[in-house]
């Protein structure tokens, strides 16, 4: 003998008629949605099809309606006068939080009696936490599941909750204190190891520099190529140069160095520039400064 499965028949919804239609108007008159009246909305889109007036009336009451709806969702949380407790929810005993789009409320004194004696935790909690450390773990992934701000796995329990546990509980605060004996050395040692020492520092500043002396040209003397290697290093350390900019504005540096400091073959504008130690002919000893019948600073 065969099984026939028995099709499974998709059942429409059945239409409104006119005078249910009629009440829906009532209603939605009244600023009362299409939930509010039972009707889905399914049956509404084949009555508006066939009756354009009565959707052309019906649409915008409704989606009025819907939005005052949504606004009136947070009336029962915003009339409350009392938390769960009883504590009044007055304003110096309410502190706002952001809660999707709005704020919400937190009663001050509920949450300062479950800090002071917050939930114990569970066997299972327990027995993870003494898993957790006896592998190694620290307190803060215990508690946090974070290591380095960043969450690497899911928390045991929260801070409070280990602190109230370990305070009723000697013996476990005992493994605790032996489980972690070391952990505070080693994260020293961590935070230690991964800074650069001054040593550290102060070889790198010497390898860039005389990196950046190498790059100026070699025919220039040893006091002048310190200069502009001494000038480019306080470019780079006041940001007004990359480092990646060094090697193609060393050029510059030098320009801007030799106009700072010209040499007997420089120029300002036509004249050139003389020394006053010069002697004046080639058969006498009298030099350019005596000859000057002024003194520079009259």
């Amino acid at each position: 003998m065969n099984y026939t499965p028995t099709p499974k028949v998709v059942t429409q919804p059945k239409g409104l008629t006119d005078e249910k239609a009629q009440r829906i108007m009532l209603g939605l008159r009244e600023g009362k949605t299409p939930r509010e009246l039972w009707v889905r909305p399914g049956q509404l889109e084949a009555y508006f099809s066939g009756h354009p007036e009565f959707a052309r009336e019906a649409r915008p009451l409704i989606e009025a309606n819907g939005k005052a709806a949504r606004a009136r969702k947070g009336d029962y949380f915003r009339s409350k006068t009392h938390c769960k407790r009883g504590h009044p929810l007055t304003p110096d005993n309410v502190y706002l939080f952001p809660y999707r789009n709005a704020l919400g409320r937190k009663c001050k004194l509920c949450t300062k009696l479950h800090s002071e004696a917050p939930p114990l935790p569970t066997e299972d909690q327990v027995k993870r936490v003494t898993a957790a450390l006896n592998s190694g773990q620290t307190l803060n992934l215990i508690c946090t599941g974070k290591v380095a701000g960043k969450i690497v796995a899911s928390r045991i329990m929260g801070f409070n909750k280990l602190k109230v546990y370990r305070a009723r509980n000697p013996d476990f605060d005992k493994f605790i204190r032996a489980a972690t004996e070391d952990h505070n050395s080693d994260g020293q040692l961590r935070r230690w190891n991964s800074q650069p020492t001054r040593t550290d520092q102060v070889r790198a500043q010497n390898n860039d520099y005389y990196k950046i002396r190498e790059l100026v040209p070699r025919h220039l003397p040893d006091d002048v190529r310190d200069d502009i290697a001494q000038s480019v290093f306080l470019a780079l350390f006041e940001g007004t140069l990359q480092r990646d900019q060094v090697d193609s504005r060393v050029r510059q540096f030098v320009q801007d160095h030799n106009r700072m400091f010209p040499t007997k073959f420089a120029k300002f504008g036509d004249s050139p520039l003389l020394s006053l130690d010069e002697v004046m002919f080639e058969d006498g000893a009298a030099t350019r400064g005596d000859s000057v019948s002024r003194g520079l600073w009259d």
